[in-house]
């Protein structure tokens, strides 16, 4: 059973995924696996995710702070805050961060389709030495109903 919480800016469990830290405000042990809600801090600069798609997965993004460069099929924004970006599944996107500034991101998934575990596994990827191997990477991503583009 989910117990009512309240959690503040940038705190929470996280994973730190290419230097972007990643809050995971709801998961799907806390929704019977129906929704899961992040928070991306993307530092200045910073690629994002590359154009994927997902199968199974419906994907939402709000822009709270900064600009976020969104892409949706073929269109690409620069997105203030305040966007709202809905992508059903089988559609393309990516995100990242082409500014100096930082950004923050609230990406929502449903249903959550272990999101808090990839991005955990990508993360310690990431940091891995050495370094993933493409083909590590899609492994990841397949496994988490994520499509290269």
């Amino acid at each position: 059973m989910t117990l009512p919480r309240v959690i503040g800016p940038g705190a929470g469990p996280r994973a730190v995924v290419g230097g972007t830290a990643v809050s995971f405000l709801v998961t799907g042990d806390d929704t019977a696996g129906r929704f899961g809600l992040t928070e991306h801090r993307i530092p200045p600069r910073a690629p994002g995710a590359p154009l994927h798609f997902h199968s199974e997965l419906t994907e939402m993004f709000y822009v709270a702070e900064g600009d976020v460069l969104l892409t949706l099929g073929t269109d690409r924004r620069v997105a203030a805050p305040g966007t709202f970006m809905l992508v059903p599944p089988g559609t393309t996107h990516a995100f990242g961060n082409p500014g100096t500034d930082p950004a923050t991101l609230l990406v929502m998934f449903t249903p959550d389709g272990g999101r808090e575990k990839y991005f955990r596994e990508l993360g310690e990827l990431l940091d891995s030495s050495p370094g993933p191997t493409p083909q590590m990477l899609e492994e990841l991503a397949r496994r988490f109903d994520q499509f290269p583009a």
